[in-house]
């Protein structure tokens, strides 16, 4: 392993993409990983016979043009789904459908799971727009921000409270603020709190997983082709 200049462990999606990165800058660059395919979560396996499962990564969520171009995202073939997914709990009550056409979706809300459900998710994407700046979420090439200039996006206190939610809260204090009816909201609180452990951030000790991450509060435009 002494002939490169970089070693990248994993090849997944990110893994991959900082390899391609590192050898387009010139360095002499190998990528590792113990399984026997690459792309991770991005990846379509066979967990049991006859059956290829997609594991993760299928859904594009709205990202800084810059990246889009620099990964060719927009060249790879797409397929628009009217719905994304759908959340249950298996308890007999009834399922979150997620369209994704926002429209769709706040009718599905409001006629299957109450204007309170309608609001509790403006709510949340209220919520979301100070976080979102914080996090620099549609920056490229930039440098993380300091906390001090994560507080120093919001525009008012609404929004330096929620940083402060983002940075040092609990999604379950989130979601009780604005879902706080864990039997009627129960598919929606539980679609929430597996976005939050599943994208930016990760879950300390449950109850008390992070907010969910901005990154997943924009609707994701399609799935793509394999």
């Amino acid at each position: 392993m002494t002939g490169y200049d970089a070693i990248v462990i994993g090849a997944g999606h990110n893994g991959l993409t900082a390899a391609v990165l590192l050898a387009k800058a010139g360095l002499r660059t190998v990528c590792l990983d113990p399984k026997l395919y690459a792309g991770g979560m991005a990846s379509t396996v066979e967990l049991f016979d006859g059956y290829q499962f997609e594991i993760a990564g299928s859904v594009q969520f709205p990202t800084s043009q810059v990246v889009v171009d620099e990964l060719g995202l927009d060249t790879l073939p797409t397929i628009d789904l009217d719905v994304m997914s759908v959340a249950v709990r298996g308890v007999g009550d009834d399922p979150l459908v997620q369209y994704s056409d926002p429209v769709k979706l706040f009718t599905h809300l409001n006629e299957v799971h109450g204007a309170d459900a309608v609001n509790g998710m403006a709510g949340l994407m209220a919520w979301s727009q100070g976080p979102t700046r914080a996090l620099g979420r549609f920056e490229a090439g930039t440098p993380p921000k300091s906390i001090d200039e994560m507080y120093a996006c919001a525009t008012n206190e609404f929004e330096r409270a929620a940083i402060d939610d983002m940075l040092f809260g609990s999604v379950t204090d989130v979601l009780d603020r604005y879902l706080p009816d864990r039997e009627k909201h129960g598919a929606l609180r539980g679609s929430m709190t597996v976005l939050a452990v599943n994208t930016l951030y990760r879950a300390r000790p449950p109850p008390a997983a992070r907010p969910r991450s901005p990154s997943a509060s924009a609707f994701p435009r399609a799935t793509r082709c394999r």
